[in-house]
């Protein structure tokens, strides 16, 4: 096999003439965290993305997690005299549950 040593050498020549830049692209650091270019992360309660190895605030509040939800006794969930009357009205039963720790009121079919 006759291969040129010219053929050889074009990947290792077009390796160096390559910008100096290309690949350099660093990560951010946050909490001992590594992110990557691009990355977004909440820091004080504003959402920064990173570039290049900094972080640059996009002046955006970070999103409030869900409050937890209310653990309710049982026995509190009944229904009020004007939530049976309302179902009433309507041929219904006034219905609870615990959803979610949360009581749902509803009016559902008699049985």
């Amino acid at each position: 096999m006759n291969v040129r040593p010219s053929l050889l050498l074009a990947p290792l020549v077009l390796s160096l003439l390559a910008p100096a830049t290309a690949g350099a692209i660093s990560d951010c650091v946050f909490a001992g965290v590594n992110f990557s270019d691009g990355a977004i992360s909440c820091q004080s309660g504003h959402q920064f993305r990173c570039s290049d190895g900094d972080w640059v605030s996009l002046d955006l509040p970070c999103e409030t997690p869900p409050p937890a939800p209310a653990i309710v006794n049982p026995a509190e969930c009944v229904c009020t005299s004007q939530e049976i009357t309302g179902c009433d009205q309507d041929g219904l039963a006034c219905c609870v549950s615990l959803v979610g720790g949360d009581c749902s009121k509803h009016c559902c079919p008699t049985q």
